[in-house]
């Protein structure tokens, strides 16, 4: 008896450390794809809203050279008829800006005077716009277009602009803006994550000046929040460090009351290529940590059930051989 029960403590000890060893290393492997999900889900966030950006950069391009190459354009942008400009874009604009975002149209004079705005012709006719607006003074200077990310009396858009002219030579410049939120609300739509957009504070109170003061809580650190489509979700996910980190994607995992949210800042270049900011991107990784747990409870589940097995084994072998090791030779003869 005193050699069966040294057996059943060996036993004892091997089932315990094999299942423990086999459900750690299942709950390890699945633990390790969710996690690799987890990040491929970021990384592919960042690209969609870096691919985004670019090509809603290409659309408002493609707007203002389509309105530039029309020929009645031309000719009423070179008799200096704001009236016969209205008249030919401002209904099909209007549609663009409602549905498709399109919140800016205008004519320059060079080298960056405001000549028409078409969604407001009474405003800032004859502005010098110089100051602030690189982008147009780039596009008459070099009489090239331009594109990209800048920000304007009205704040943070998306924008191309291009080169007005006709056979006598060049006439001035055109540029069609489209508002950041399309980014974000795209990002919202395709992926599932709330966004925000953060500027260098010092140059939207420069420059913005059409838009009112912010928000205390709409500043972190040295920037501002200039579009968010869930300020609430967004808000808590946002630091400081995060918004000076992100010279290049960052992404992270963040815990707030027991739930992961996976967070994405995406560097927000001007046309320039100069970071003015960043794009962050906040979702919810609560359904990853339902499948972890469920994977943790299934590990536990399958060592627990390997361990009855291979204990039960183990013992009718150890049974038959003390049998057979205590019958007498007479008998097994």
């Amino acid at each position: 008896m005193h050699i069966k029960y040294k057996a059943l403590a060996v036993v004892g000890v091997v089932t315990v450390l094999t299942a423990a060893i086999s459900g750690w290393s299942s709950y390890a492997t699945n633990a390790g794809v969710i996690e690799s999900a987890k990040q491929r889900e970021l990384r592919g966030t960042a690209t969609l809203i870096q691919n985004d950006l670019q090509e809603q950069t290409n659309k408002a391009a493609a707007r203002a050279a389509m309105v530039v190459h029309l020929p009645s354009i031309q000719q009423a942008f070179r008799k200096g008829d704001r009236e016969q400009l209205v008249e030919r874009l401002a209904p099909s604009f209007l549609i663009q800006r409602d549905k498709y975002g399109v919140r800016e149209g205008q004519f320059h004079l060079p080298p960056a005077t405001s000549f028409l705005r078409i969604y407001d012709p009474k405003a800032g006719h004859g502005e010098d716009l110089s100051g602030f607006r690189e982008m147009v003074l780039a596009t008459n200077r070099t009489q090239e277009a331009q594109k990209g990310i800048e920000i304007g009396r009205r704040g943070l858009s998306i924008r191309g602009v291009d080169v007005v002219k006709d056979e006598k030579g060049s006439i001035g410049s055109f540029e069609v803006g489209i508002s950041f939120s399309t980014v974000l609300e795209n990002l919202k739509k395709n992926a599932g994550f709330e966004a925000g957009a953060f500027v260098d504070a010092v140059k939207m109170a420069d420059i913005a000046t059409l838009l009112p003061k912010p928000d205390a809580e709409r500043l972190v650190g040295a920037y501002q929040n200039v579009e968010a489509t869930n300020w609430k979700i967004v808000r808590p996910m946002v630091s400081t460090d995060l918004l000076n980190d992100a010279k290049d994607v960052v992404t992270r995992i963040k815990s707030i009351d027991g739930v992961d949210y996976g967070v994405v800042a995406v560097p927000l270049l001007d046309y320039k290529g100069s970071r003015i900011g960043a794009i962050v991107a906040v979702k919810s990784f609560e359904d990853y940590q339902t499948m972890q747990d469920s994977a943790l409870i299934r590990s536990i589940a399958f060592a627990l059930l390997q361990a009855v097995f291979l204990a039960g084994a183990m013992l009718i072998l150890i049974n038959v051989l003390l049998v057979q090791s205590q019958t007498p030779v007479a008998a097994k003869e």
